[in-house]
């Protein structure tokens, strides 16, 4: 095992919004060029660099490039490879994209199926609270500062009338497993009202939610060890094995079976 990974729930307020806090130790083993692919979780992350190595992310002019000390991770809708030249340690805070909006007021359009330096995209007020989590040694104390820094900073930004919200805490409820006349039947929008202020906040639509939740539905079925596929496609409402199989792969790369022999070669960081 070349990676140790450990996460950590958010207190009940920021629950939420936030999905949890986790910290990862990669390339333990100083393994040269070790590469890791990262499936999508339809999330937005946060990741702090805790120590000067860093890791590279592979970009569209085909070339791998270090990130920055704290980098922003948008919601991805394909896999992408992240590569540990040396030990890399990380605190990741994992959003939901509603959440990331409400906690610190950015919309996650802005860096969809894409990374940002985190500074740039979220200003001086996470830089002041990323340093001082980073000074900190301990695991426990770095999870009580970004509750501490995260809930009050949904006092300043909380918004009562998000509907955008409330229909994606929905679909997130429901795995994906729901049609879009049960998510109206939660806000008082209607379809093309709701529709256009989801793909505007969010960079996907609603059916593109509800995709990446019933993928991350079967990934939760298959690392717990539950191969019977047929069974997983009656549980999220597909119409049979192959739709699964299809649907898995335009997310993943690969069959929910292959998947799981190689699931060692993969980052998957479920979020529903």
């Amino acid at each position: 095992m070349n990676i140790i990974f450990k996460e950590f729930s958010p207190q009940p307020v920021l629950a939420p919004f936030v999905q949890s806090f986790w910290i990862g130790d990669f390339n333990i083993n100083r393994q040269d060029g070790f590469t890791q692919r990262v499936v999508p979780n339809g999330c937005v992350e946060l990741i702090i660099h805790l120590e000067d190595d860093h890791c590279s992310l592979f970009t569209d002019e085909n070339r791998w490039k270090e990130t920055p000390n704290y980098l922003v991770i948008g919601t991805y809708q394909r896999p992408y490879d992240v590569q540990f030249s040396t030990p890399v340690k990380v605190f990741g805070t994992r959003f939901f994209p509603d959440g990331i909006i409400q906690i610190l007021g950015v919309y996650p359009s802005e860096f969809i199926n894409a990374y940002e330096n985190g500074i740039d995209v979220l200003g001086g007020s996470i830089e002041a609270f990323c340093d001082s989590l980073r000074s900190i040694p301990f695991v426990n104390e770095r999870v009580a500062l970004a509750n501490n820094f995260l809930s009050k900073q949904l006092e300043r930004n909380f918004q009562n009338h998000d509907f955008t919200h409330l229909a994606m805490r929905s679909i997130r409820e429901e795995m994906g497993v729901v049609n879009h006349k049960k998510v109206l039947n939660t806000v008082p929008l209607s379809q093309r009202q709701l529709q256009r202020a989801f793909k505007k906040i969010y960079g996907i639509t609603i059916s593109d939610y509800m995709r990446l939740a019933r993928v991350n539905a079967i990934h939760n079925y298959l690392l717990s060890g539950v191969m019977d596929l047929t069974r997983i496609s009656y549980s999220l409402h597909f119409a049979d094995q192959a739709h699964l199989s299809k649907e898995f792969k335009n997310y993943t790369g690969m069959s929910p079976k292959t998947f799981a022999k190689q699931s060692s070669q993969f980052i998957v960081n479920t979020a529903f």
